[in-house]
Order: structure tokens, then sequence, then C-alpha cells
């Protein structure tokens, strides 16, 4: 293998690990690697619409004070996506404030923010993000070309966000595009000519990462679009209500049967668990078939002082491919673990029968003219 091909081989070797990371990112429920600020608040490093490199918050780490997060607001800008860095960390959550403000966010009515909101972390270099300018243009640019293809090919109604209808799309821009160009370029004229070379072959390794890229998006995309962490509100009162559970004495909990629905079009089993320490959960581990509906025992606990405050708890799903049991247990471990035990269910047989049929290796392409 010549220089210029070993080059062209890592740069496509790249450019796939790349791609599947932000595809995967987003059909996980986060945000792409690579996002961009819409304001000023985090002037003078990002101008709007300029982008930065972020980490999902599974792989980011510890989180501590400076680091600059992605989190889901609930105050500011009528809640969303805010991107700004972490001044201070206090036993209800981490205190942020945007660069350019004068302000924390908690001035602005936004709560200390709770880990299960940090959906990125920006990558920096010893205090400065990875800036790329006006990545918020081009980026719009994008949807609102997919939305028009979209559209075209009646798939409106689901949205450009979908992980789905993204690779659906690309690939057919792709095939179209390859179709029209041979059909355009090719020679009338048909000649018995027969050319094989070293340098007419693909890769097979990288048409199988491709391959489990195209299965994986849809099974992600169940397990990971209807998990996420819920807010509870609980009061602290002297004279509590006693037909609302969410008014409780200071320092004492409330107690509630909460149903876990199952809206995925197959079985699930969630793991239902808490993010808060002021919150337990019984029966964490829920095994709920398709559009049924399972109970788990929730305990809030009020702060020791009067007033309100938030407790959090987290839901993530998975495909029963291994018995409740393992995925629990995994799951203890990290997410990530389990979430990857539970493809590897499906992995392993398409890597057996894709080396038995076509093998990890080059595959050559005859060019007849």
């Amino acid at each position: 293998m010549g220089l210029r091909s070993a080059a062209g081989t890592v740069l496509t070797v790249v450019l796939v690990v790349i791609a599947v990371f932000v595809v995967g990112s987003i059909a996980a429920g986060y945000p792409a690697p690579v996002s961009y600020v819409e304001t000023d608040s985090m002037q003078p490093q990002l101008d709007p619409n300029d982008g930065f490199v972020g980490v999902p918050k599974p792989l980011a780490g510890e989180i501590s004070t400076g680091d600059v997060v992605t989190y889901r607001a609930k105050q500011i800008g009528g809640g969303g996506l805010t991107t700004h860095r972490i001044i201070d960390r206090t036993d209800e959550g981490y205190i942020t404030r945007g660069d350019a403000n004068s302000f924390n966010d908690t001035a602005a009515g936004e709560p200390p923010v709770k880990p299960g909101q940090i959906e990125l972390v920006a990558v920096q270099n010893q205090g400065k993000l990875i800036v790329i300018e006006n990545i918020g243009d081009v980026t719009l640019a994008i949807q609102n070309g997919l939305s028009a293809v979209i559209t075209v090919i009646g798939l409106g109604s689901i949205g450009a966000s979908n992980p789905g209808v993204l690779v659906t799309v690309v690939g057919l821009i792709l095939v179209v595009s390859g179709g029209t160009y041979d059909a355009v370029t090719a020679d009338n004229k048909r000649t018995m000519s027969r050319s094989i070379s070293d340098r007419d072959r693909i890769d097979s390794r990288l048409v199988f990462i491709g391959l489990l890229v195209v299965v994986s998006l849809p099974l992600l995309s169940v397990m990971m679009l209807p998990s996420g962490t819920t807010d509870m509100g609980i009061l602290a009162s002297e004279s509590p209500a006693s037909d609302n559970p969410a008014q409780v004495a200071p320092g004492e909990f409330s107690e509630t049967e909460l149903p876990f629905e199952n809206t995925q079009p197959v079985p699930m089993v969630i793991v239902v668990e808490p993010v808060s320490n002021e919150l337990t959960v019984q029966d964490q581990r829920l095994f709920v078939e398709s559009g049924g509906s399972e109970t788990a025992t929730v305990r809030v606990y009020a702060p020791d002082e009067i007033g309100w405050a938030v407790r959090v708890r987290s839901e993530q799903y998975y495909l029963p491919l291994l018995p409740p049991s393992i995925i629990h247990g995994l799951h203890s471990i990290h997410p990530i673990i389990a979430l990857t035990a539970v493809m590897s269910v499906v992995w392993v047989p398409i890597g057996v029968v894709y080396w038995f049929t076509v093998g990890f290796g080059y595959i050559k392409l005859r060019d007849v003219s």
C-alpha cells in the first residue's frame, strides 16, 4: 500500500468515526458534539452563531468549577438548552453564569443545575474553548435544505432532527447524486475490455461499520429518546395539606406510587433511580409490555427548613435483549456499559454472518467498459 493510499484509508476511518460519534450522540438523545450559541452571553469567547466542541455528559467524566456546560434550563429563555460556565457547586446543584453576564443564572430565576440536566461539557484547552466561527449559520442552512428534501419525499411530519430520517435522506442524496453523475459521465461506446486494479477496491470493514450504524440507530432511538430525568417538587410546611403528597413537615418524606408507561412498540426494561440524594426508589427495575404501565414506589424527602425543594429522578429504557437482572447490574456500573451489552446482542450475530459471507478485508471492484 502506497503512502497516498494509506493516507486516504486513515482519513476515511477518521471521518467514519466522527460520523458515528456525531450521529450516535444524537440518537442517544444528546445534542450534536459540535454545537453553537445563539446569544452573546458567552462573549468574548463565543459570539452569536459561533460553535464549540462538546463531549456528551456520560463521557465527560467529573464536572468541576470552570467547566462550560450545555444544560436543559427550566426558566432561562423559556426553558431549553443553555450554554454557560459553572462558577460554583452547592448541595442543591451547580451555579452557572454566562461569561458576559454580571449576574448568576439563579438571579434570573433559574434554580441550581442538577447533574441530570447537563447534556454536553465543552472541550477547553488551557481555559480556552475550541471555537468554530459562524457554524450556526451553516447549520441553519443545512437544516433548511434537509427539511425541504424531507418535505418533498413525504417525511415532513417526522422532522429533520430524527436520526433515522437524517441517515435516510443523506443516503438518498448520495444514491441520487451518484446515479446522476454516472448517467451524465457514462461513455456510450461499449468495448469488451476489462480491467482489475488493486486500487479499485473498498475496505469491507468500513462497509461493516456503516451497516452497524444503520441497524443501531433505530434501536438506540427506541431506548434513548424516552429516557431522561424528571423533577419532583416537595414543600416543607408547618401545616401541610393532608390531601397533597407534595407537602410534608420539614425533614419528613412523601411516598407515592408512580406509574411508568411504555409507549414504545416493543417491551422495555425501565430502570428508575434517584439523581438527588433526598429521593429513594423502590422496585428500580421494571419490565413493561408495549403500551403497558408498571408502578414504582418513590419516596421524596423535604428540606429541614420551610420552603420548596426540587428532587430529581431518572428513567433509562432498555430493550429486553438480556435478562432484566443483568441489565440492571450493568446499569449500576454505568448506563453506557448496559447499552453496549444490549447492543452487542445485535452486533455479534451480524458480525459473525458478515465475516462468513463477506469477510473483513478488501473487496475488489471490477471495472468493465
